[in-house]
C-alpha cells in the first residue's frame, strides 16, 4: 500500500496559498429581472460553505455602460443572504420600459468580502422590459439665455400624457458643485411635447463649465422610466477640439489614420473636410456622453456592410482611440507606441475588409477573428466598470483574460449564431459581453475568443493581432490572439475555456496561459519532434502533446479543479489515463510518448488523492463531493 504524505500536502496548502478547506464564502449573481411594475431585480447567492461577514459588501449595477447606483448590502432589510446557500432578489429602485438594455451588476466591488471564487462577481445580460403605457420624462437640451442663465427643456418621450402640474425634483450641478435645488411644477405634456424651464433663483454659467442636471419624479409611477433622466453638457461654448488638433498634428498618427475605399488608400491628411468634420463630430458626440451613428450592428446584404455603415464604424474606432489618448482613460499613450502598432488601431485595414466586387466592407476572421466589433465605446465600458483596466497593458489583459475564464463559453450545440446572438452576422462584440435572454456568453470557437480579445482591447488602446497554430495530425489550423506590445501570445484562443484550466477552485494565474514569441516558436510552431525509432510526432501532434502536456502539469502543480474533479467523479484510473494522453472517443490516444511516465503518474495522482483529503477535512469522500459541487457550481453560473 502507499502511503501518502498529507503534510508535504498541507505545507503545500500554506505555502502557495491554496484552498485546502472550504471556509470562505462566494457570493455570486444569478439573475437579472423585471417585476410587475417593470422594477428591476436582481438575485445573488453565498454558494459556498461559510457565512458572509456582518456589514461587509456592496452591489453596483450599470446600464447601458452607466453606474446608475450602488447599494450597501450591510442595509438591505433582509440579510438571510449572507448564510450558505439562501438566494436572495433585490428589488431595485430603477424602473425601465420601452427598448431593449445593457445590463451589468458587480458585487463586492471593494473586496470586503474575502471569497473561496473572487471571478464570477458580476453578471451582465441585453434586456428588454415589458411594454407598459405612461410618460417619460428625460431632459432634451441645456442652453443659455442672452443674460447666461441656464434653461432646461424637458420633453415627454414616452406614451402617454403627463398629468397637469406634476411636481418633480430637478438638481443643477456645475463643476461638481451644486448650484440649484427646485421643484417646479410641470404642465400636461403630450408624447414628443417639450417645456423649458429654469431655476427659481437663476444660474448664470460664464465660461466653459461642466453643467450636469438631473430630474426626479416625487412617485415612483409617476414616469415608466427614471434611469435616463440626466444631462450633462459643457456649457457655453461645448468642449474643446483643440487638443485633438494636436494629435491629429503628431506625423506618426496622421499618417497611420487610413481609410482603404474604391479609389485607393486616403491617410487623414488626404480626407476631404467632409471627412473630417465626421471625426469631429464623434469625437465631440464622446466629450458629451451622446450616442454614436449606429445603435445596432450594421445591416448586412450577402453579408458585406454597406459603405456609409463601414465610414461610421471606422470612424467611431478612430474617435475612440483618440479620446482615450486625450483625456488620459489609460495610464499608457500611443504616442509610444511603434508604426506598426499605431497602424493596428488606426487604419481601417487593420478592421474590416473592402470588398471592390460589390463596393463594400465585410469584418473577416483573417484581420479580427469571428465578430463584429461596431461599438468600441460599449466595450470600453464594460473593461471600466468591471475594474478591468489595470496599470499596464499586461494586468489590462490578464484582467480580461480571468473575466472570459470565468464566464466565456465555446459555441456548441444546435443553435445558430443567428440564434444566440439575434444577428445574421459574426456575434457583436456587445451580445457576447451582454448575452441575450436565456443566453450564455458564447464565443464562436477560437476564431470568435481571437476576435473578442481584438475588439474589447482594441477599445483601451492595446493592439491585438490574428495569428495562427496548427493542431492534431491534420495540423488543422486554429486561431489565436498576438499581443504586440508584450510579445506575448498563447497556443490557442480555446485556452481561456478550456476544462484543464478551469478556475472553479484554486485559480491558475491568468499569466500562465500566454507565451513569449520565442517560446510559442519552440513548443507549439516549429517544436522539436518527439520520435520513437522513425515514429515521430508531426508538428501539429507535436504542438497538441505540448499544450495538452503543459496545462497538465500546470493544473496539478495548483491543484486546479480538472485533475481533482476528475479523480473525484470517475476515480483513480481515469485519471491515470487522462496523464497518459487526450481521452478522443471514450479512448486514450497516446502519441509517440505519454505525457507521463508510469512513475511520474502514479506521483501526480497520488498527491492528487491525498489533496482531496485534506480538502475534506481528512474525508476522502467529504473532499470528492467539495470538487464536485464548485464545480458544477462553477459550469452553471458560467
Amino acid at each position: 500500500m502507499r502511503t501518502l504524505n498529507y503534510f508535504l500536502i498541507a505545507s503545500i496548502c500554506a505555502v502557495h496559498l491554496l484552498s485546502c478547506s472550504t471556509t470562505k464564502p462566494d457570493i455570486v449573481p444569478t439573475d437579472l429581472s423585471f417585476n410587475t411594475n417593470n422594477r428591476l431585480e436582481i438575485t445573488f447567492e453565498n454558494q459556498d460553505q461559510a457565512n458572509i461577514p456582518a456589514n461587509t459588501g456592496n452591489l453596483a449595477i450599470f446600464i447601458n455602460g452607466k453606474n446608475i447606483g450602488t447599494y450597501s448590502l450591510a442595509n438591505l432589510s433582509d440579510q438571510s443572504f449572507r448564510n450558505p446557500n439562501t438566494p436572495y432578489t433585490l428589488e431595485t429602485n430603477f424602473r425601465l420600459a420601452s427598448s431593449k438594455y445593457r445590463i451589468g451588476v458587480a458585487l463586492d466591488t471593494n473586496d470586503e468580502i474575502s471569497e473561496s471564487n473572487e471571478l464570477q462577481n458580476t453578471y451582465s445580460r441585453t434586456l428588454t422590459p415589458p411594454a407598459i403605457s405612461g410618460p417619460d420624462f428625460v431632459i432634451s437640451d441645456l442652453h443659455l439665455n442672452s443674460s447666461n442663465e441656464l434653461n432646461i427643456t424637458i420633453k415627454n418621450v414616452g406614451n402617454t400624457s403627463s398629468p397637469t402640474n406634476l411636481p418633480v425634483d430637478i438638481r443643477v450641478i456645475v463643476n461638481e458643485t451644486v448650484a440649484a435645488d427646485f421643484t417646479p411644477s410641470m404642465p400636461s405634456l403630450v408624447p414628443g411635447q417639450n417645456t423649458t424651464i429654469s431655476p427659481n433663483q437663476p444660474v448664470t454659467i460664464t465660461g466653459n463649465k461642466e453643467v450636469r442636471v438631473l430630474l426626479n419624479t416625487q412617485q415612483f409611477t409617476d414616469e415608466t422610466n427614471n434611469i435616463n433622466n440626466t444631462r450633462e453638457e459643457i456649457l457655453p461654448s461645448g468642449p474643446s477640439f483643440g487638443p485633438y488638433q494636436s494629435l491629429l498634428n503628431n506625423s506618426s498618427i496622421f499618417s497611420n489614420i487610413r481609410w482603404q475605399y474604391s479609389g485607393g488608400i486616403s491617410s487623414y491628411n488626404n480626407w476631404s473636410q467632409s471627412q473630417k468634420n465626421d471625426l469631429r463630430n464623434a469625437i465631440i458626440k464622446l466629450e458629451n456622453g451622446r450616442s454614436q451613428a449606429l445603435d445596432s450592428p450594421p445591416s448586412l446584404s450577402s453579408g458585406r456592410i454597406s459603405k456609409a455603415d463601414a465610414w461610421k464604424i471606422y470612424i467611431q474606432h478612430i474617435a475612440q482611440t483618440l479620446w482615450i489618448e486625450k483625456n488620459n482613460l489609460v495610464p499608457w499613450s500611443i504616442q509610444t507606441y511603434s508604426n506598426s502598432e499605431l497602424q493596428n488601431l488606426l487604419s481601417s485595414k487593420e478592421l474590416m475588409v473592402y470588398d471592390s466586387n460589390q463596393d463594400r466592407y465585410a469584418f473577416t476572421t483573417s484581420i479580427m477573428g469571428k465578430v463584429t466589433p461596431w461599438n468600441p465605446r460599449i466595450n470600453y465600458r464594460f473593461l471600466k466598470n468591471y475594474d478591468m483596466i489595470k496599470q499596464n497593458h499586461r494586468q489590462t489583459l490578464y484582467a480580461f483574460t480571468n473575466w472570459m475564464r470565468a464566464h466565456l463559453r465555446h459555441w456548441s450545440g444546435n443553435d445558430t449564431l443567428s440564434d444566440l446572438f439575434g444577428y445574421e452576422g459574426f456575434p457583436p462584440a456587445d451580445k457576447v459581453l451582454y448575452p441575450l435572454p436565456g443566453k450564455k456568453h458564447m464565443a464562436a470557437g477560437c476564431w470568435g475568443t481571437s476576435g473578442l480579445y481584438a475588439a474589447v482591447l482594441r477599445s483601451v488602446n492595446i493592439p491585438v493581432e490574428h495569428a495562427y497554430t496548427k493542431f492534431g495530425s491534420t495540423n488543422a489550423v486554429h486561431s489565436r490572439p498576438y499581443f504586440p506590445s508584450l510579445d506575448l501570445s498563447m497556443p490557442h484562443a480555446d485556452d481561456v475555456y478550456t476544462s484543464s484550466l478551469t478556475p472553479s477552485g484554486n485559480i491558475i494565474p491568468a499569466s500562465k496561459l500566454f507565451y513569449t514569441s520565442q517560446e510559442m516558436d519552440n513548443k507549439f510552431l516549429n517544436p522539436q519532434l518527439d520520435c520513437n525509432g522513425t515514429d515521430c510526432n508531426t508538428v501539429g501532434e507535436q504542438a497538441s502533446y505540448n499544450s495538452g502536456k503543459e496545462h497538465l502539469e500546470i493544473s496539478w502543480q495548483h491543484h486546479a479543479d480538472f485533475l481533482l474533479y476528475q479523480y473525484a467523479k470517475y476515480g483513480e484510473s481515469y485519471v491515470l489515463g487522462t496523464l497518459r494522453g487526450p481521452r478522443i472517443g471514450g479512448s486514450i490516444k497516446e502519441y509517440v510518448n505519454p505525457y507521463f511516465n508510469a512513475s511520474k503518474r502514479q506521483t501526480m495522482v497520488d498527491e492528487i488523492k491525498a489533496y482531496l483529503k485534506i480538502l475534506g477535512g481528512g474525508d476522502l469522500s467529504e473532499g470528492k463531493n467539495i470538487v464536485i459541487q464548485r464545480v458544477s457550481k462553477f459550469r452553471e453560473n458560467k
